[in-house]
Order: C-alpha cells, then structure tokens, then sequence
C-alpha cells in the first residue's frame, strides 16, 4: 500500500505540472504568433520483482528462444515472451517485454519520437542494451538474430515487473502555424510558412514569428522590446515614408531598396527554447541548422496563436478529473492503512 501511495503521488505531481503547461497555452490564445506547448510523461523504469525468501536463485531454462520482430519503413518492433529486452534510461535499467525503436545515425538502437516534419529523432532518447548496460549497435539485415539474442532472463526467484508511477518527462513546442490576422499595418509581417524572423538583443541571437515590429527612434526595424530585426546584411534602416516589404523579403522605402529581412528554417528546432516575449534561442551547445526559407512574408498581417481554446479547456477537464481520480486513490490507501494499523493490530 506505501507503494501504492508513491504512484499515485507521482501521477498528481505529474499532472500539476501537466496543467501549468494548459494554463500557459490558454493565457496565450490572443499572443501573436505564440506557438503552444505539449507535455510529455513516460512511466518510471520497469523493474525487477522477486519473491521474499525464495531460497537459492536457479537459472530458468530458456527454452526456445524466438521473439515477434516487424520492420515499418525503419521503425522496428520485437517482443518477447519468455523473457525481457534491457533499457537503459537516465533513471536505471528497465525491463520490458515489448520495444519499439529505430537505428539513429551512429547505428545504435534507440526509442525515438516524431518532430513537426515527422521525421525521427532520437536526442535524448533511451538505448536498447545487452542487458549489461552496453548500447546495441545492428544493421537492419540481422536485426532479428541480433535481438534474439539479447533477450535477458532473469534468475527463478523474480515473478515480475512493477513500475513507480508516472514521470513528467519534457515540453515539446508545436510550430504548426496560427491563423493570418490582417492588421493593415505597415511594418506588420507574418510568415506563411516555416520560418522565424532573426533578431539580435544583448549581443544575442533570437528567432521569432511575431511579425509585430516597429521603427525606433534612429530609424531601425525592431520588435516591441526593442530587439533589432536583422536583415541579410545587418540591421534593416527605414528613412521615408513609403515601405514596402515584398513576398521575398526585400524592404523598399521610396522605390529603394533598402534591405532584405533574414528569415530561415532550422532543421533542428527542436532544439528551440522559450526564453519569453515570444523569442526562441537554441539550446545551450547546440549549434543551429539554418536552412533558406521557402514560404512567404505577408505585409499588414499578423500570426495568431495556434492555441485551441476549445481544446485546451476540454483537456483542462480531463486533466482535473484525473487529479481528483488520484487524489481519491490516494485517500482509499491511507484509509486501508489506518484500518490495518487499528483494527488488524487490535486483533
């Protein structure tokens, strides 16, 4: 039952964090080009469990060795019976009796997941190991023998697997694009497709898709903080009164062309981080996979937020009747603890 009590507190921390994650994305319906946030949670290890007092531990006869194994279009599947695949994750070994991964660039088997191209990838993802703590490197010819082969089986005295509740594990950022609002505004932009405006604050390099810039007080294109929107060629300067801001980029101020906006795509933007005011910056030692811009930029209109209200509080609901569903397992085990520590004892 103490065990009991520690999965379902870890479901009701999880899900706190879960509905800080909504609460954000709903005080941001109405932020230009605010881009929502998804939680993502994964259960605790898979671990061992053995029988009390079991006497001297023998080896299980192994019997036939045979997994199910399936290749779709570099995903691979295998699962196992008889005994357990090893893998290893940031918080210990987990044993499990199906795995699902693919065959990352080094050619080690690792779990993935899918970015907004829906391309694999598997940064920071788990390994699959021999079962003593040794990354799996295979090719897709041998694969099945390979698997077959690593199948770990436990000693007679383990009955099983348990794990320790539910971890809150990262925030993903869906960049799918928000609906174009036509403001009519001259230095208004937004991109229609992917891409992020560049600009420079502190010495620093941002990407945004707040479109909602203005000309400061020495005449340079800036965002609402201040930030220095960059074009091909450094700072964009706007001295007239007539701007234009073409499909492609280019500024014209009477006619003349002034500048050229830098906008790009990244490859790696999974790597983009929040830091506030609508800016992204790549994550700390990882360097950003630019590459050209293939949408268009749209003069007098905005970006909204690809927020869905009506969604986001539907699974608000959800996540609050799971809460109140932990918090009643939660009250149920300490009352089963209370009868037996009065009532069972007494006896």
């Amino acid at each position: 039952m103490n065990r009991g009590l520690y999965i379902s507190a870890t479901s009701l921390a999880a899900n706190q964090k879960r509905l800080d994650v909504l609460s954000n994305n709903l005080a941001n319906v109405n932020t230009t080009g605010f881009k929502k946030d998804v939680s993502l949670t994964e259960t605790f290890p898979e671990k061992l469990l053995s029988k009390i007092n079991s006497g001297k531990p023998e080896v299980k006869l192994r019997g036939e060795n045979q997994i199910e194994y399936e290749n779709n279009g570099g995903v691979h599947t295998a699962s196992t019976t008889n005994g357990y695949f090893v893998v290893s994750t940031p918080m210990g070994d987990s044993y499990v009796k199906d795995i699902r991964f693919v065959i990352d660039d080094e050619g080690y088997l690792r779990t993935y997941y899918k970015d907004d191209n829906g391309e694999y990838k598997t940064d920071y993802e788990n390994y699959i190991t021999d079962g003593s703590s040794n990354p799996i490197q295979g090719q897709d010819g041998n694969l099945e023998g390979l698997l077959q082969g690593m199948v770990y089986y436990p000693p007679s005295h383990v009955i099983g697997t348990m794990n320790a509740g539910v971890n809150f594990k990262k925030i993903v950022t869906d960049f799918t694009m928000g609906d174009m609002v036509e403001t009519g505004g001259t230095f208004d932009l937004a991109l229609n497709g992917s891409g992020f405006f560049k600009v420079v604050g502190d010495e620093d390099t941002y990407y945004t898709r707040d479109g909602s810039f203005v000309v400061n007080q020495d005449g340079v294109l800036t965002t609402l903080k201040g930030e220095v929107v960059q074009g091909t060629n450094g700072p964009i300067t706007i001295n007239g009164k007539d701007v234009s801001i073409s499909t492609n980029g280019v500024v014209k101020v009477d006619g003349n062309i002034v500048g050229n906006l830098d906008i790009v795509d990244l490859e790696n933007r999974e790597f983009l981080r929040k830091i506030g005011d609508n800016l992204y910056q790549m994550a700390e030692d990882v360097e950003p996979e630019q590459i050209p811009f293939n949408g268009e930029v749209l003069q007098g209109y905005l970006e909204g937020s690809n927020v869905n209200a009506i969604r986001e509080m539907v699974d608000m609901i959800t996540l609050l009747r799971e809460f109140e569903a932990g918090q009643k397992a939660i009250r149920v085990q300490d009352e089963m603890l209370e009868k037996s520590s009065n009532e069972i004892g007494r006896v």
